[in-house]
């Protein structure tokens, strides 16, 4: 499983100009389906989280985010 295009130039841009970058799978509220998530201090000193990705697959969002964390400080 990989980022859509879109995600990917967002995780980019939060690479380059966040700081702390994170990324969590979490379960949707109401729904069979989990969020990967990516969560940052801006530049104002804010913390933001971007949703990522949306799956039923599980194992695969998670496989994803240990990879994505395994290169968040690249």
């Amino acid at each position: 499983m990989d980022l859509p295009e879109q995600a990917a130039l967002a995780l980019e841009t939060l690479r380059r100009e966040g700081r702390d970058v994170r990324f969590e799978v979490a379960k949707v509220c109401g729904d069979a389906r989990w969020r990967l998530s990516a969560h940052y201090v801006g530049r104002a000193g804010d913390a933001v989280r971007i949703g990522l990705l949306y799956s039923g697959d599980r194992l695969a969002l998670e496989a994803l985010r240990d990879r994505l964390a395994g290169t968040a400080s690249a």
